[in-house]
């Protein structure tokens, strides 16, 4: 059941601070999952990782963990920027 669903498209749904959704390719060779997280002031930041169908599953999850926390520092280095001046 698991395969089945990791290269079905997954509309960006809110998760723990991020959103994130999985877009097959158009020839079904390939998945990209893109992650997303929006700053204080409301601006999107972006990251995107693609990945072919026969990518080992625990590969695709440690490269995702690595960039929702790429992800999530640089967005939380902005906010902490944006407080500073305000302060």
């Amino acid at each position: 059941m698991a395969d089945r669903n990791r290269f079905t498209r997954r509309a960006p749904k809110r998760n723990q601070g991020l959103s994130w959704g999985r877009f097959p390719t158009d020839e079904g060779s390939a998945v990209v999952y893109r992650i997303f997280r929006r700053e204080l002031s409301g601006k999107l930041h972006m990251e995107a990782r693609t990945f072919f169908t026969d990518t080992d599953p625990k590969y695709i999850a440690e490269i995702l963990r690595l960039v929702k926390r790429q992800l999530r520092d640089r967005v939380d280095e902005i906010d902490l920027i944006a407080l500073e001046e305000a302060a």
